[in-house]
This record gives C-alpha cells, sequence and structure tokens, in this order.
C-alpha cells in the first residue's frame, strides 16, 4: 500500500494513483525567514505589508484596509524592499523547519509565495493595483520581474536545502464570475513570471500545483503549457468536465466541490450531503487525474456546519481506497 506522499505524487506526474489522493495543509513548507514577522493572527510578510484578521475574512489574514504600501506604481522602486539573503545558514534553517515533517503523511510541499498578481494587490489594494494594469502595464510588468527574481533565488535555495516533493504556487486572479483582467492583460503581465518561477522547479524535476479561486477558464489553457501539474482549488464556477476531457491527468483537478453553495445551503441532510460526495467523485475521478479537496468553511456563527464537514470525509474514506481497484 503507498503512503499518501507516494499515492499523491503518483498524480502529480500524470499516472494512476492506487487509491483517491486528498490535498491536505501538513506539509507545507515555508522557510522561516520569510515568515518570522507573520502569525495566523497576522503581522508583517518579508516584503513589509501589514497583515491583520477579521471576522469578515472568517479570521483569515488580509492586507491592512486602507494602509497599502504603494499609492503610485511609478514609485514602487522607492518604496518597496525585501530580505537580503546573503549570509543566510539555509542548511541550518532547512533542518529547523523540517524537523517535525513526516514525509509520508504528505508531499513535503514548497509554499513560500504570496501569488503574482497577488503581491501587486497586496501592495496596492484592489482599486489602485487594477488601475495600474491598465493605466501603467509597463511599471506592473517591471514590479513583477523584481518580486518573480526574489522568489527564484528563494525557490532555488528551497529546491537545494529542503528537497521538496512539490511546490504550491498561489496566485487568486479571478473572481467567482470572471478574471480580474482580460487574458492579453494575463499574458503580458503576470504569466511570464509564472513561467519563470515553474520553470525553476520543472527543470529540477518537481512539479507544481497551481492554487486559484474563481471562474478562469480563459486561463487553463495557460496553466498547461506552462507545466502546471494540478489546480485546486478548482472551483465550481469553471466547467471542470471540459477541463477533464480535454486535459485527463495532465491537470489533475484538486476540488470541484460546491462549498459555498450547496455546502452550507440550508436544510441540506446527511444522505444529501454524502451523494453530493459521490456524484462528485463519480464525475472527476475516473481515471484519475483528481484530488480530493472538499469541505465547507465555518465562518465564525457557523459551528453547527461542521457536522457536515464529517459526513463529507466518512463518505470520501469509504470510497476511496478501493476505488481505482474496483
Amino acid at each position: 500500500m503507498l503512503t499518501n506522499r507516494e499515492n499523491y505524487m503518483r498524480m502529480m506526474r500524470g499516472e494512476l494513483p492506487e487509491s483517491i489522493p486528498e490535498f491536505n495543509f501538513k506539509n507545507l513548507i515555508c522557510p522561516e525567514i520569510l515568515k518570522r514577522n507573520r502569525t495566523p493572527q497576522g503581522g508583517f510578510d518579508c516584503f513589509g505589508v501589514e497583515y491583520v484578521t477579521s471576522p469578515e475574512s472568517n479570521n483569515g489574514a488580509i492586507p491592512k484596509p486602507n494602509n497599502f504600501m504603494i499609492e503610485d506604481i511609478t514609485k514602487w522602486r522607492d518604496i518597496v524592499t525585501k530580505p537580503d539573503l546573503a549570509g543566510i545558514d539555509w542548511e541550518a534553517m532547512a533542518k529547523h523547519d523540517l524537523a517535525n515533517v513526516d514525509r509520508d503523511a504528505a508531499p513535503v510541499t514548497a509554499d513560500m509565495i504570496t501569488g503574482f498578481f497577488q503581491a501587486l494587490i497586496n501592495y496596492m489594494g484592489f482599486t489602485e493595483g487594477l488601475t495600474a494594469i491598465y493605466e501603467e502595464p509597463e511599471e506592473v510588468a517591471a514590479l513583477m520581474e523584481w518580486v518573480t527574481d526574489f522568489y527564484i533565488e528563494v525557490a532555488k535555495n528551497m529546491i537545494k536545502y529542503y528537497k521538496p516533493d512539490m511546490c504550491w504556487m498561489p496566485d487568486d486572479v479571478a473572481t467567482a464570475r470572471s478574471p480580474f483582467m482580460s487574458k492579453d492583460q494575463f499574458e503580458e503581465l503576470f504569466l511570464p513570471s509564472w513561467k519563470r518561477f515553474t520553470e525553476v522547479w520543472l527543470d529540477a524535476g518537481i512539479p507544481v500545483e497551481l492554487h486559484c479561486c474563481g471562474q478562469c477558464m480563459d486561463f487553463v489553457d495557460d496553466f498547461v503549457e506552462i507545466g502546471i501539474s494540478a489546480w485546486d482549488p478548482a472551483q465550481v464556477a469553471n466547467d471542470l468536465s471540459a477541463v477533464k476531457a480535454k486535459y485527463g491527468r495532465k491537470l489533475a483537478i484538486v476540488g470541484g466541490f460546491d462549498g459555498n453553495g450547496f455546502g452550507v445551503k440550508p436544510g441540506v441532510t446527511e444522505e444529501e450531503m454524502r451523494a453530493e460526495v459521490r456524484r462528485l467523485i463519480d464525475q472527476l475521478a475516473p481515471d484519475g487525474g483528481f484530488a480530493f479537496n472538499a469541505g465547507v468553511m465555518i465562518a465564525p456563527g457557523q459551528e453547527h456546519l461542521q457536522i457536515r464537514n464529517e459526513w463529507i470525509h466518512d463518505e470520501f474514506n469509504k470510497i476511496a481506497p478501493n476505488y481505482y481497484s474496483k
């Protein structure tokens, strides 16, 4: 029987897993130097952006509202800074960061970026950031190159000293209805950073999973073109059946569960929730190219919905082990 790590990596390599894999966050590893001023409650990222939490964000950390670092994109060179990586003992840091990692529990996954488009928004907020994309694309491109150079330097050290199984690259470039920008703007300003970054990992034989929320069907071909192996959370606003039919195991779908719709719908019964799990698996799991990533996000005051997550995972655990051996 394969370990969870080995089974997930089969999917990442485009092979048929032994059982349906499940995405989890057990072994997401970020170098300590990039998070030393951050906690789950907030703080500062390595670029100096301040984060806070609130009930409206489900207690997730977001850039502090009305406190953005950059107001004028043309002035970014005078404002932004990044950590000095000279003199860092990467070997010692990796030993510390990996001390409690069980490599069999899940793939050791490099998690060391906030995203590229997201970096722009973290610096400027959505209003000014999206305006900059339209009014000053050359400056946005220059900032993205600067951010990417730094991430690549970190990535090369992680590959050498942390020896991760895979990379997790988050960059939410879409809303639930559509992307934040046109396909041309994405391919001009952000895809080059995605491509440069993923090439570092792929050249080392390490596959990359993309985290991208929202309806981003316009960009899916680009995901595959630059070598992305898997996409989470692959939300239901996208035509996931069409993606699976076109790409199969070449782009694994990690998700596909309607956690913000059906998952929180009032009055859903246990059997209805279990039936939805079975429907999802029957839709996306055949012949591989799928990992389970389902659940209900519990907002403050919705603790009564936790039972639904128990139903969801219990049904998955009944089906997953023998699904591909039937």
